[in-house]
């Protein structure tokens, strides 16, 4: 029996890392895009990244970055 315990504390550890991944990846791409919008008014970003501006790339990434900083310190 303390294998069923075992087992089913890992399940349920797992699956909610999971939400917790999607919601994050969720919240990233949502993230970027109000900056996007709000704080580059006259700048596409997405557009940027794809016309090779590393510049873009790198400040979309340092987004992600600060993100997952914040969310590891929230969890």
């Amino acid at each position: 029996m303390p294998e069923f315990a075992l087992l089913r504390t890992s399940i349920i550890t797992t699956v909610l890392h999971l939400v917790f991944g999607i919601v994050a990846i969720f919240v990233g791409a949502i993230t970027i895009k109000l900056v996007d919008k709000l704080v580059f008014k006259r700048i596409d970003l997405e557009e940027e990244i794809a016309r090779g501006n590393l510049a873009a790339a790198v400040l979309a990434g340092s987004i992600w970055i600060a993100l997952a900083m914040i969310l590891v310190h929230a969890g």
